[in-house]
């Protein structure tokens, strides 16, 4: 399949903007946060930097991923590029999936755990966390930087045009697609699938506590003697708690929507694995399609400073005095 000028113009638009977006929005989010004491003391928002770190570097080495289905000619750089910079961008993709679900650890145990929580979810165990998951993801993504190469093509002679053909794809030594499935597999289900339950069972549990915390709240009986101190002292105490409360829930509510962001994107992405499980198709035979779910999965980086801006005041706080 060979695109039309009007679909490939259509398609660099919303890639344009997409890029652009996530590349602004993600660097807003590191410097509001490094910029803000009190963000900065906030054990949550310093995985947040860690997130958006990952997304950043996923929008900006994404970018030649998206421009060789945009041109449809294959790979268009040279070799060396193709392993560094798929390897760099699977690393920061495995740094993503595992930060969301730190993020969802440490509320998860912030809020239903709170007595344990200064102990366990500590600044310097979060940032001992943070240290972990990058050379993790370095490990998880060698065989990518072990076996990915630019493989000479033959030429494409389809519709309108006639092209010579430079995939950049992991090739493994022998029975290739046999060890290719395996490994998409695997990672399907170590970044995909597991993230996806740990994430859906955690963020059920503090839904459910934070449900149990309200009702509770609102149970509490009114006072008819308003002259009295310890009525007073019931009614700041009552008034900060469903504030702390009402802050919790915009948190949650804002890391839950992330999640379910993510895993909408990259989806079509595993669901194309499965159909090419089934029958192999030539690169350029899915052009529409290759181009759709890498979008996707490339709008999925920068939409979390969009939810940020949505759920978060102090994020929207913090983005109105960097821009203003």
């Amino acid at each position: 399949e060979v695109a039309g000028l009007a679909e490939i113009v259509i398609f660099s638009i919303i890639f344009f903007a997409i890029g652009a977006a996530g590349i602004i929005g993600n660097f807003l989010v590191v410097y509001a946060i490094v910029c803000d004491r009190k963000m900065r003391a906030s054990v949550t928002n310093l995985l947040i930097t860690n997130l958006a770190l990952a997304d950043l570097i996923i929008m900006v080495f994404g970018i030649p991923e998206i421009i060789q289905f945009m041109m449809n000619r294959g790979w268009i750089l040279e070799s060396l590029l193709c392993k560094a910079n798929r390897f760099i961008l699977v690393v920061s993709l495995y740094a993503s999936v595992m930060t969301l679900v730190s993020i969802c650890i440490e509320r998860y145990v912030g809020i239903v755990h709170p007595i344990k929580a200064h102990i366990l979810c500590s600044r310097v165990r979060i940032a001992l966390v943070v240290a972990f998951i990058w050379p993790l993801s370095i490990a998880a993504g060698t065989p990518t930087l072990l076996f990915n190469e630019m493989e000479e093509g033959g030429t494409g002679s389809k519709a309108r045009i006639t092209f010579s053909v430079k995939l950049c794809h992991i090739r493994f030594p022998s029975k290739p697609f046999h060890y290719f499935l395996v490994f998409k597999y695997l990672e399907f289900i170590l970044f995909y699938v597991l993230p996806l339950i740990i994430q859906i069972m955690l963020y059920a549990k503090v839904s459910r506590q934070l449900f149990t915390r309200s009702e509770k709240l609102r149970r509490i009986p009114h006072s008819d003697n308003k002259l009295s101190f310890f009525f007073f002292v019931f009614c700041c105490f009552r008034e900060r708690a469903s504030d702390a409360l009402l802050a919790r829930k915009g948190v949650v509510k804002m890391l839950m929507m992330s999640v379910v962001v993510y895993f909408l994107s990259y989806s079509p992405q595993h669901v194309l694995l499965v159909y090419r499980t089934f029958k192999q198709n030539d690169f350029h035979d899915m052009w529409t399609l290759n181009v759709f779910v890498s979008v996707i999965a490339y709008m999925n980086s920068a939409a979390n400073p969009i939810l940020y801006s949505i759920f978060s005041q102090n994020f929207r706080t913090n983005f109105r005095n960097v821009l203003c």
